[in-house]
């Protein structure tokens, strides 16, 4: 009996059963089952929030060329190229 805890291997699986204990009631927790309905929550909104910020640069970006080819006179040119394809 002396000689089984001496074994490093008889610990590593001690180790290893009291971790599948304690990590399954972690992750069966009420609080646990919070914390990352929680997180995944902050992540869908933090992904919202930087789509509509990418749209609203991507908005302002197409705004500014169409002014600066107008001012151009860029835009002129090419509506008479578009409307003599019909």
């Amino acid at each position: 009996m002396k000689n089984i805890f001496k074994n490093e291997k008889f610990w590593l699986v001690a180790a290893g059963a009291a971790g599948v204990i304690v990590g399954k009631k972690i992750i069966t927790a009420k609080k646990t089952r919070q914390l990352a309905v929680t997180g995944l929550a902050k992540g869908m909104k933090l992904t919202s929030d930087a789509k509509s910020a990418f749209q609203s640069m991507k908005d302002e970006a197409q705004d500014l060329c169409y002014e600066a080819k107008e001012q151009a006179g860029l835009n002129a040119n090419a509506d008479n190229a578009e409307g003599s394809e019909d």
